[in-house]
């Protein structure tokens, strides 16, 4: 992956010519427009009927059924077509909510059979209560001083009816009373049977509208290119008669604006930025489908146009850290079956093809480090076995995994120095990456070796030092005697950042502390299972297995989150605060909206 080559370009034309060299740059879709001047407001929209109009075309667009759309030249009312659309969600709504009801209402009458209720005067001005108690509060029927009686029970429930002419009160029992309405039980069933055949039909029209989905989508995006045009036409410089449009492009789109300019008599300048420009940064991996680590990296902070690319390194390493996370190839294999099954799905937008590969990687990682670290949902292969000779990485031993999350990220970490170095190299500025690095191969030779490695690790671990107080001071000009002592002040400064550093380093241990968590667990629900099944046969088994099911569900979506969360933490904070010392903003090309399909 690699941060995209740019060139500044500005066109001038004749005034007049404005609105059609707009549309052009808009059709093209290459360029990342800089105002020239305080925008114009926005022409007076009717906010509401497009408005309208997104609704409608969401309804449409989230519809289970999707049919064939009329493609475009179809006659097409607009208007018409919203009302319509309006109309069919009301309608769905409306049918929906009173289903939601009559289910509701029909479960609570269900309880007392089909009742008909007699006439008002029938019952000399009374009315009926009723009540579902359970048999454990019987007691609480003797201090209700209303008639009532007992019509009927089952083994945990007695069915009350009260009766009186007015409602009573809310504490008359300590259950609500049921809602039972006039309306009998065979009525409030055919009622729903109607409501049912009537939602079928309002779903099919639904289905049969959203064959305008493709117009309704077209009209919208051009509304909405239409405002931007208007607002890309108050931020061009008018004067003379001219205007002129300036924005940044890929060096490589460079020739087709150029080919555009001279169709319409346009003048052209494309230069390279300079140092004082900040240009907007395009991530572009060499291989379309590993666009995820740019998405990833992107969705904290997009690099500054000078630095380094840091989404392939994302990529990886947020699917390693994940896998360790999950320690565990059984809920790797759970991951890859829900991948599988969502794959088709995916690779309808370009979104979803990159975020498939990502999810891909993620699964084999996960696969990776389960069967080296031997578990599968919480069960170690036996011993003598293939899987358990090749299970090379002890979640229990607490001073490997220490030492294995510790070296992962000095490693991490390291490559963000290296990094930040290279892009520092004709400055004495490099020295302070250049010295936090020796800093960290100083400090885990010391600390994992012995003898004479130990001894160079201390001669890496001071120099480093040394590096980092004469890069930090190398930074201030000297103009005056006390610009000496300033320098000193930078370098010692400087060297303050070491606790940052271990920090950080240190800071990786959660690799180890999240992965032994995760078999922890599986390894308890696993022995509860087995422990209920052994003291209850029979029933047990039963037990048993729901045990296994909700554990080791739970234990899985922690592991995601956990995953997820961490991960992304690791590369955010701890990597990126080395690797990346300045903050850029996204490219965003001028150019058309894209039609739904």
């Amino acid at each position: 992956m690699s941060i995209v080559p740019m060139h500044k370009v500005a066109i001038c034309g004749p005034l007049a010519e404005k609105d059609p060299v707009i549309d052009a740059l808009q059709r093209l879709g290459v360029m990342h427009l800089i105002p020239l001047r305080a925008a114009d407001p926005l022409a007076p929209t009717d906010a509401a009927e497009r408005n309208r109009a997104r609704t409608a075309f969401r309804h449409l667009v989230d519809s289970p059924e999707q049919r064939r759309p009329y493609r475009p030249g179809t006659a097409f009312n607009l208007a018409d077509i919203v009302g319509r659309i309006a109309e069919n969600r009301r309608t769905l709504r409306r049918l929906s909510d009173r289903r939601d009801e009559l289910v509701a209402r029909i479960g609570d009458v269900s309880l007392w059979g089909n009742v008909a209720f007699p006439a008002l005067d029938a019952l000399g001005g009374e009315r009926l209560w009723f009540y579902v108690l359970p048999i454990r509060q019987r007691e609480t029927l003797d201090n209700v001083s209303l008639p009532f009686a007992i019509v009927g029970k089952d083994s945990t429930r007695l069915f009350v009816v009260v009766v009186t002419a007015e409602e009573p009160a809310a504490d008359l029992l300590p259950v609500p009373r049921t809602h039972f309405g006039a309306v009998p039980l065979h009525a409030l069933t055919a009622e729903l049977d109607q409501l049912e055949i009537d939602l079928d039909k309002a779903k099919a029209e639904r289905g049969e509208l959203t064959r305008w989905r493709l117009l309704l989508g077209t009209e919208l995006a051009s509304a909405e290119d239409a405002d931007e045009r208007h607002d890309v036409a108050g931020k061009t410089l008018d004067t003379d008669g001219l205007f002129a449009i300036q924005g940044w492009a890929p060096s490589e789109s460079v020739p087709a604006i150029e080919r555009m300019a001279e169709s319409q008599n346009l003048a052209v300048l494309a230069e390279q930025p300079t140092a004082i420009d900040k240009p907007p940064t395009l991530l572009r991996p060499r291989d379309a489908r590993l666009g995820g680590g740019a998405d990833l990296t992107n969705f904290y902070t997009t690099p500054a146009y000078g630095a380094w690319d840091p989404s392939f390194i994302v990529f990886t390493s947020f699917a390693i850290f994940f896998a360790m996370i999950m320690a565990d190839a059984g809920y790797a294999a759970v991951i890859g079956l829900i991948v599988l099954w969502l794959w088709k799905r995916m690779g309808k937008t370009d979104g979803g093809r990159r975020t498939r590969v990502m999810l891909a990687a993620i699964t084999v990682a996960c696969l990776v480090y389960g069967v080296l670290a031997g578990s599968y949902f919480g069960v170690a292969p036996r011993p003598s076995s293939f899987l358990a000779r090749i299970a090379i990485v002890h979640i229990t031993n607490f001073d490997e995994m220490m030492k294995l999350s510790v070296v992962i990220g000095a490693v991490h970490v390291g490559i963000a120095l290296v990094a930040t170095a290279w892009l520092a190299r004709a400055s004495a500025g490099a020295l302070v990456p250049i010295g936090w690095l020796a800093v960290i191969i100083g400090g885990l030779l010391t600390w994992l070796s012995a003898g004479s490695f130990a001894r160079g690790g201390t001669a890496f671990f001071v120099a480093g030092l040394v590096a980092v107080f004469v890069g930090s001071a190398a930074g201030r000009p000297i103009s005056r005697p006390t610009d000496w002592l300033l320098r000193v002040t930078d370098g010692l400064m400087g060297l303050t950042s070491i606790t940052k550093l271990f920090g950080d380093i240190l800071s990786y241990l959660r690799l180890f502390a999240l992965g032994l968590a995760s078999a922890s667990l599986a390894e308890t629900f696993n022995g509860m299972a087995a422990g209920l099944q052994i003291s209850r046969p029979g029933l047990g088994l039963l037990a048993s297995l729901l045990i296994l099911a909700f554990g080791h569900a739970i234990n899985f979506v922690i592991g995601i989150m956990g995953g997820v969360v961490h991960g992304l933490r690791l590369n955010y904070i701890e990597f990126f605060g080395w690797g990346l010392s300045e903050e850029g903003y996204p490219f965003r090309a001028f150019a058309k909206r894209e039609i739904p399909e």
